[in-house]
């Protein structure tokens, strides 16, 4: 458990637990904008959207990885977030999501549930490609 001033935090893809360790705050997207945690943060769950989850270890050193959705719940001092994928920047392929951008920028969307994941891929893709370049 997380000692006083210090959070909990838990990332979990469907593959494995990547980390389970006390931080000292955490920021990530949602799916409607981005949010940081402290300690003492009042209860919540939510969706996530896809971008960069940074945090401070409990030592004080930053670390990032990107996600792609899923949820968040806060409980206590115990941040949880369960996603599809996560990795670390120096994973990402910067060619391949250009690739990924540009087949999404020619995708025609004929629904809106069509237009709706062209969207989420372009986003993702450029996240990706930002986060490749930091």
């Amino acid at each position: 458990m997380a000692s006083a001033g210090r959070l909990q935090f838990v990332l979990v893809t469907p593959e494995k637990t990547l980390i389970d360790e006390p931080v000292l705050s955490i920021q990530f997207p949602l799916f409607d904008g981005q949010i940081g945690i402290l300690p003492s943060r009042a209860p919540m769950v939510g969706r996530l959207g896809c971008g960069i989850l940074s945090f401070t270890t409990a030592k004080g050193d930053n670390k990032s990885y990107f996600i792609d959705s899923g949820f968040v719940q806060v409980k206590g001092s115990v941040v949880s977030l369960l996603t599809n994928r996560a990795f670390l920047p120096e994973e990402i392929d910067a060619s391949e999501a250009k690739s990924k951008l540009e087949e999404a920028n020619t995708r025609v969307a004929r629904t809106e549930e069509e237009a709706l994941s062209k969207l989420k891929d372009q986003e993702s893709a450029r996240k990706m490609i930002h986060m490749s370049k930091n």
